[in-house]
């Protein structure tokens, strides 16, 4: 008869790096943390890929930058608004289509946070929207893990015939105490297992 003991760990034991789906090249990434800070909420995150050299670090702006002012009379504006950009330009040139002369303006700037456009059926870092490596449609739900360790210690729970709940100061904090019902039931432990499997491979 397999043993599990609840190590109270909680999911951000198992969160320095987690791999994910690169956003370019769609290869294997890391985000990690930027260790920033010692508090693990607190801490930045940078995403890097070894296949591609894609690299992002958590907090990224982008801008957009607008004009809506007038050129030469008082009854036509000049509207324009930009695509996202990675630095605040100074001026813009725009042409004025009363006058057909070619101005600079200074725009103003809005700051946007650089975030992925994934999709938002798959589990993903919140801190970039990249898409979790390790994820498996299962039963309506999704079964994911963050790296090899994560993984290791859900194979532990799931092939153990005894779990045993350690509430030494956790509550209800614990990784394990927060699984979804799928995971925890016997009737899905061999699939589950299967998955496990193929990610260790």
């Amino acid at each position: 008869m397999e043993r599990f003991k609840d190590e109270n760990k909680w999911l951000g034991s198992f969160g320095n790096e987690i791999l994910v789906k690169c956003p370019k090249c769609a290869s294997q990434a890391v985000v990690r943390r930027a260790l920033e800070s010692e508090l693990y909420y607190r801490d930045k995150r940078i995403l890097e890929c070894k296949n591609c050299y894609y690299s992002l670090k958590e907090g990224m702006l982008k801008y957009i930058a607008y004009v809506d002012t007038y050129c030469c009379n008082n009854e036509d504006k000049i509207k324009f608004e930009s695509q996202l950009l990675n630095m605040k330009p100074e001026t813009i040139k725009l042409k004025c289509s009363i006058c057909n002369e070619i101005k600079e303006f200074k725009p103003n700037i809005k700051e946007v946070p650089f975030v992925l456009d994934t999709d938002k059926s798959l589990q993903r870092v919140g801190a970039f929207n990249a898409e979790i490596w390790y994820q498996k449609e299962f039963d309506q739900s999704i079964f994911w893990a963050y790296n090899l360790e994560h993984i290791n210690y859900l194979e532990r729970y799931i092939k153990a015939d005894l779990r045993e709940r350690n509430n030494n100061g956790s509550g209800n904090g614990t990784m394990v105490s927060r699984l979804p019902k799928f995971v925890k039931e016997a009737k899905n432990r061999e699939k589950l297992l299967k998955i496990i499997e193929k990610w260790k491979k």
